[in-house]
């Protein structure tokens, strides 16, 4: 390698302006010439120099710029690290997000055992037997559930008569966070009128939400 090649291997290592380049090459030159015309040979020089990779790093940190792997090594770093965080949004979201299954398959509900609970609470609604139904809530019902707003929600229906019979009923399983759940969504004739109801329950049949319109 002669110093033109050493030189120009240099420079094309450099992440800086074409002025800065021209400096630089010109500040190489001078100071290679002048340790030539001092009694050193080039390969001492270079030797001292260091390879054209080492002394272009040498530059460019002097700089304060990084060399164009770094900047591909930090680019590669930042996005693996947004795919991981776009990648944990992702499940979150998902984990959050309700999944909607037909009844039965999970295996943890069938369609006789459903209707019967579905219908026990619904007389108990009916028959206004508030303990009844605080007992078979679920320990997050019973938190946020007390017995006057229980009775409060259910007189709010005003005077249904007696209850007859249900008229229809859909149910769906439902997933979120690992957990599954049914719901019932149940219209129930009385004398004066129908009433809808939405009720939920855990996989214990212990009733985890109520809705009555």
């Amino acid at each position: 390698m002669n110093k033109e090649k050493y030189i120009k291997k240099v420079i094309r290592l450099l992440n800086c302006s074409q002025q800065q380049k021209k400096k630089i090459k010109l500040d190489l030159e001078n100071d290679i010439e002048m340790a030539l015309k001092n009694g050193e040979s080039f390969e001492e020089v270079i030797q001292r120099m260091g390879t054209p990779k080492e002394l272009a790093h040498e530059f460019n940190e002097n700089m304060g710029v990084k060399t164009r792997r770094s900047y591909k090594k930090i680019i590669g770093i930042i996005m693996v690290v947004v795919a991981i965080l776009i990648l944990g949004v992702y499940l979150l979201v998902r984990s959050l997000i309700p999944e909607y299954q037909t009844l039965g398959t999970s295996g943890l509900f069938d369609q006789k055992t459903v209707e019967q609970h579905m219908e026990e609470t619904i007389l108990d609604v009916s028959h206004l037997d508030i303990q009844a139904i605080l007992e078979n809530c679920d320990e997050k019902m019973k938190e946020s559930m007390s017995e006057s707003l229980l009775k409060e929600s259910i007189l709010s229906l005003g005077d249904l008569g007696d209850y007859q019979r249900i008229t229809s009923q859909r149910y769906t399983e439902v997933k979120q966070n690992n957990d599954i759940c049914v719901v019932g969504e149940v219209v129930a004739l009385y004398e004066q009128r129908s009433v809808t109801y939405t009720i939920t329950f855990n996989e214990n049949y212990e009733l985890m939400g109520l809705y009555m319109k």
